[in-house]
């Protein structure tokens, strides 16, 4: 004999299943809108050097992605996801090496620096044959409420 299921539980189901996702969620920092987020168009594309090989790469700002949470009383932390793009120049053979890329973030509050963190290194390894890569560099920073942050290369030539 079959055995059914009584209809009262599937309309419980959708209740239970939104009250554990909120009670999950109850213990998340405080997300809040981002404070203004900038990359001038001199600093999106720069050239380096290979250590090893010493042939250049382009490097290019491929989009920057921000999360950001509440602290203390005026604070804004900003993790910041930074996308770039690097490839070899007009080389006939690609040997495997590594190139060093450099980012510098700047906090500013109207029209002057407020202060310059240091240079973010982020070391690209080549595999041999590469061409082109699109690594992820990962970085922290607090601003305060009326401050943003301007993002940009700095040439390695």
């Amino acid at each position: 004999m079959k055995r059914r299921i009584p209809n009262r539980l599937f309309a419980i189901s959708p209740l239970l299943f939104t009250a554990a996702l909120l009670a999950a969620c109850a213990g998340d920092p405080a997300i809040v809108k981002c404070p203004e987020l900038t990359a001038p168009a001199e600093g999106a594309e720069a050239f380096m050097r290979i250590d090893d090989t010493g042939e250049v790469v382009n490097v290019r700002l491929n989009g920057v992605r921000a999360r950001c949470e509440q602290v203390g009383e005026d604070g804004v932390s900003m993790d910041l996801s930074i996308g770039l793009k690097i490839k070899r120049l007009g080389a006939d053979e690609y040997p495997a090496g590594v190139a060093q890329v450099n980012v510098v973030g700047l906090v500013a509050e109207g029209d002057r620096i407020v202060s310059s963190p240091p240079l973010i290194r982020y070391k690209a390894g080549f595999r041999k044959g590469q061409q082109t890569m699109y690594p992820v560099v990962e970085h922290d920073v607090t601003v305060t409420a009326g401050q943003r942050l301007i993002i940009s290369l700095v040439p390695g030539l």
